[in-house]
């Protein structure tokens, strides 16, 4: 699919945890990431898989943090959703933990080992998320309800005062922080997947370029019978720097399209339960 010849080692043990990060050019965020990261799996059997996106200066530098480490350059820059599934096809583990670099981690909370035990507890979830803090303390709600119109104008328009119930609804915010409980969506900076899900609804949606490949996958698998689930229970922090915010940006520009072709593939209010047609499945 990519014209890149790797050839991947099979882990001795087969991990509990493959973690996937894909790394284009964000040294700064790396350190603090992988060094919270090792720390917060105590008991789980962990494998690092790092794309290197055509960075300037590799990635070998960060094989360090695991012992266990899988590193893929690519030969050319590729999407966001290309590059996840480089990740979820070199992955063997019974979950696959996708990151953004800018995420890190309070080593105290043991995030990735209560992530692997709710999944453990829950055989039904496909996808899973927990609590997401930045930096500042505020919650980042990474549980979402789909977009509306309002929620559009809301989040786009700044018309957020006009709008405040639907941002409400959408962030479910009519739910404790510490709940856990199934979503629409979860955001695609920290995603958990059971392999065995992955592996019956299949890879990201390439036609996403950037934005909204997560709300599909999420859509995807609630669809094809498993849950995506809210875990309340523990957290990370994510350092967001929202690159759509502006309205006249490129990611700005991105985030539309994307949007528009969700909208093509699915329509305003998709549902949950019944198979599309078969001229929209494309993904997979």
């Amino acid at each position: 699919m990519y014209d890149l010849p790797d050839i991947i080692p099979l882990p001795q043990t087969r991990p509990d945890l493959d973690i996937g990060v894909v790394y284009t050019c964000e040294s700064d965020l790396m350190p603090p990431l992988l060094s919270t990261l090792q720390a917060s799996g105590n008991g789980l059997r962990m494998r690092l898989i790092i794309i290197d996106n055509f960075s300037e200066h590799g990635v070998q530098r960060y094989r360090h943090f695991f012992s266990d480490t899988v590193l893929l350059p690519n030969t050319r820059r590729l999407h966001y959703a290309a590059n996840l599934n480089r990740v979820l096809h070199a992955s063997t583990a019974k979950y696959i933990l996708l990151l953004n670099t800018d995420i890190y981690f309070d080593p105290e909370e043991q995030c990735l080992t209560r992530m692997a035990a709710f999944m453990d507890t829950h055989p039904d979830c496909g996808i899973a998320g927990c609590r997401l803090y930045h930096a500042d303390g505020d919650l980042a709600y990474p549980a979402r309800r789909f977009q509306t119109v309002s929620t559009i104008m809301a989040r786009r328009l700044g018309m957020g005062r006009l709008f405040r119930q639907s941002l409400d609804n959408y962030f479910y915010r009519e739910r404790a922080i510490t709940d856990s409980f199934p979503c629409d969506w979860l955001s695609g900076c920290f995603m958990m997947i059971r392999r065995e899900a992955f592996e019956d609804v299949g890879c990201f949606d390439e036609g996403f370029i950037k934005y909204f490949e997560d709300v599909d996958m999420c859509l995807r698998m609630a669809r094809a019978g498993w849950q995506v689930m809210y875990h309340g229970g523990t957290y990370c922090y994510h350092l967001e720097q929202r690159a759509s915010k502006g309205f006249f940006s490129l990611d700005a520009r991105k985030h539309l399209r994307s949007y528009l072709r969700w909208l093509w593939k699915w329509g305003f209010a998709p549902d949950h339960h019944a198979a599309p047609p078969a001229s929209r499945r494309i993904a997979g």
